[in-house]
């Protein structure tokens, strides 16, 4: 049967705009790379953790607003979290800074450094604008018992330590002590088999505190001489594991540290 005139173009018209579709179809897959323009930002707002301090009253934690190029960002609050304690704040304004303040929690004990996140909303440029960060900082302040010195006379210890903490302590006690030359081969003063008691308190801050102890004879110590004199040596050195009990709000943690101090004759 053959088709009327009408009807053929009515097909030439619909052949001849599938071929121009398909004409721009492929005249636009060729222009796009050209019509899309990429671009890296650079020399724009970030926040940087300037310090993380532990402090008696808690840890403190202060970032400041890095603003380069012709971007300003004007922050207006937001969050922290330590990563590695799993606290979070809330950032506040102290004299000009960002500032989050965090309860002092028994993980603080053994950190050097932790993971710092968080989130800060402000403003750039005068738009509402967030700015996410994350940094590894180092913890600052570090709580520090140590032998300061030590003098041994007429069968009595005293012992010098300096006590550097964030939080009060307990000096509870020394075990296995024991006082030798520095030399080789070295001679023991004494030594003390077992645990002595000391049960000392110390406040928060930096202390030196005196501990006496009456070195005599007996089933678990040994006693050779009773004073540095009576054993003449280059050096002199104390060997003595010690027990520390640190004491958090809300929970005490104690730990065994070794302490090991050389000094010279009559020093």
């Amino acid at each position: 049967m053959a088709l009327n005139t009408p009807f053929k173009i009515t097909i030439l018209i619909s052949t001849l705009t599938l071929i121009l579709s398909l004409i721009l179809i492929w005249g636009t897959a060729k222009l796009a790379p050209s019509l899309i323009h990429y671009d890296v930002l650079s020399n724009v707002p970030y926040i940087k953790v300037e310090s993380l301090n532990v402090t008696s009253n808690g840890v403190v934690i202060r970032l400041v607003v890095i603003n380069s190029g012709n971007l300003t960002f004007k922050p207006a609050g937001g969050w922290v979290e330590v990563v590695d304690t799993g606290q979070y704040g809330n950032i506040t304004f102290i004299n000009g800074y960002l500032v989050v303040e965090l309860p002092l929690t028994p993980q603080w004990v053994d950190l050097s450094g932790v993971g710092v996140k968080g989130l800060v909303r402000g403003y750039l440029n005068g738009s509402p604008a967030y700015i996410a960060f994350f940094d590894v900082v180092p913890v600052h302040v570090v709580n520090r018992v140590y032998i300061v010195g030590f003098n041994y006379s007429n069968c009595v210890i005293t012992i010098e330590l300096g006590v550097n903490t964030v939080i009060p302590v307990i000096i509870d006690s020394v075990s296995n002590m024991s006082l030798f030359t520095h030399t080789n081969p070295g001679y023991y003063l004494f030594n003390i088999i077992g645990s002595r008691a000391i049960n000392t308190y110390v406040p928060a801050g930096n202390h030196v505190i005196n501990v006496v102890m009456p070195i005599k004879p007996s089933n678990n110590t040994y006693v050779y001489a009773c004073s540095l004199s009576e054993m003449p040596s280059s050096g002199y050195v104390l060997y003595m594991p010690i027990k520390i009990t640190y004491i958090y709000p809300g929970k005490n943690v104690t730990v065994d540290q070794l302490m090991v101090k050389v000094v010279q004759p009559g020093g």
